[in-house]
């Protein structure tokens, strides 16, 4: 079951950022994100008293931790995945939002089967096949790459942080990050100057909305994975969301796909086969 949610964390997540980095090509990311999470925060408010078995404020307060990590994670990523191709940015974010829990993971004492590690080496060589862009002229800018890196590592710390809230009181952390991100997403917005919310003129409210939901969803998902299951293996399936974000920028955007990023999301399928079987 785990594996399962998991992996439906990482369809969410790459639908919710393709729709978040299709908006801010229009708007500023930071925008994005607090309209965005203003409609995840009102969802998450909705169903936290029908989800979770008890309240505590320490779930709230390492949600609020956790919302600080992932703040930064999906500014960065919204803001790569608006100037960059989607295709580079996705994948890059993807390795360091999979690679830093399972080490932490191991570090602190998850045991994983032959077969675990087999699917985590798959699912981390597919993330780096499904980075390999087709005919992108010219080298990929640095600071898009590190950029998207320093998302990842603010995804991975989220990941860490949420999952150290008790199983119970889920999905409450999920409150807490809201609200932190919320809130430092709309100081930074208002202090920045210019308006907060997406105007009808810019035409990218129903798109932002549409992220929201499905980010909100994601993370829903993710925590109740990651409450069943080991992080390092949580981690790893919830980062393959870039096949979500690869195909829609094929579909939609038409971004070429090469054999490889074919043959990563083969592998990827192989990663959630194996790790659902260990």
């Amino acid at each position: 079951m785990a594996a399962i949610l998991a992996l439906a964390s990482a369809v969410l997540f790459g639908c919710g950022d393709f729709c978040g980095g299709l908006a801010s090509r229009r708007i500023d990311a930071l925008r994005v994100v607090a309209t965005s999470h203003i409609v995840g925060l009102g969802l998450v408010l909705a169903v936290a008293p029908l989800m979770a078995d008890h309240f505590t404020t320490d779930a709230l307060l390492v949600g609020g931790l956790a919302g600080v990590f992932g703040i930064v994670g999906i500014a960065l990523l919204y803001r790569g995945l608006g100037r960059g191709p989607m295709a580079v940015v996705a994948p890059i974010t993807a390795v360091n939002s999979a690679a830093i829990p399972v080490v932490w993971g191991l570090v602190f004492g998850e045991h994983l089967s032959a077969m675990h590690v087999v699917g985590i080496l798959v699912g981390l060589s597919a993330i780096a096949l499904v980075s390999r862009v087709p005919g992108h002229a010219g080298p990929i800018p640095k600071g898009l790459v590190v950029e998207s890196m320093l998302a990842g590592a603010g995804f991975a710390a989220f990941f860490i942080a949420i999952d150290a809230a008790q199983d119970a009181t889920a999905p409450w952390p999920l409150v807490g990050a809201r609200i932190v991100s919320v809130t430092l997403a709309i100081v930074t917005v208002v202090v920045r100057g210019g308006p907060l919310l997406p105007t009808r003129r810019e035409g990218v409210a129903g798109i932002v909305v549409l992220a929201g939901v499905l980010d909100m969803v994601a993370n829903v998902a993710f925590l109740v994975a990651v409450n069943r299951g080991l992080l390092s293996l949580v981690s790893v399936l919830a980062s393959l969301y870039p096949a979500g974000t690869v195909i829609l920028a094929r579909t939609v955007l038409r971004e070429r796909m090469s054999r490889a990023q074919v043959l990563g999301m083969v592998g990827a399928i192989g990663s959630v086969a194996l790790i659902a079987a260990g």
